[in-house]
């Protein structure tokens, strides 16, 4: 047997003493585990924006189905395709967005092409789609106004939403 010096077996005690409490308390010590909270939702205006900006493409693919030769549909068709995928692009900050059940949805938020007849509630007539892109402006309109300018996003939505609306009531006076 080899010999042990004393402060090697001082040594070793005093590691031993100070590993076995370390492991006591750590044993002694409750665990608290943090329950995983889910990210809030998006904002709701924006939400109902791009629900509004699918209903008028819908509506303008329907339009093109039955006024082909009427000038202009397809630029203003594209017009919304455009400011939906725009805010389809800013819903994608919104971690409750990325998370939502929406998030497939949320990867192509308005199809490039159109969509196929009867998916959306029918308009009659283009002046139905000028009424609905009166309706659609004014709501835009006011979810431009009550944005609140402490929102992280704000400096982003605010004007994709004052764009919106102004090309929305160009199209309204279009249409008519």
């Amino acid at each position: 047997m080899a010999a042990i010096s004393r402060r090697t077996l001082l040594s070793r005690a005093l590691l031993g003493s100070t590993l076995g409490g370390g492991a006591l308390l750590g044993l002694t010590r409750p665990i608290r585990h943090k329950a995983a909270v889910p990210p809030p939702p998006p904002p709701v205006a924006l939400t109902a924006a791009l629900a509004r900006q699918r209903q008028l493409l819908a509506g303008y693919d329907q339009a093109l189905a039955s006024h082909p030769a009427q000038p202009g549909l397809a630029g203003l068709r594209a017009d919304i395709a455009a400011h939906g995928n725009a805010l389809g692009a800013v819903l994608q900050g919104y971690p409750g967005w990325r998370l939502s059940s929406n998030s497939t949805a949320s990867a192509n938020p308005v199809p490039a092409s159109p969509t196929p007849a009867g998916t959306a509630a029918p308009l009659a007539s283009i002046a139905a789609l000028a009424a609905a892109a009166r309706s659609a402006a004014a709501a835009t309109t006011q979810a431009c106004l009550d944005w609140p300018a402490s929102e992280a996003r704000a400096s982003e939505v605010v004007p994709l939403l004052g764009s919106i609306a102004a090309c929305l009531t160009s199209h309204a006076q279009v249409l008519r």
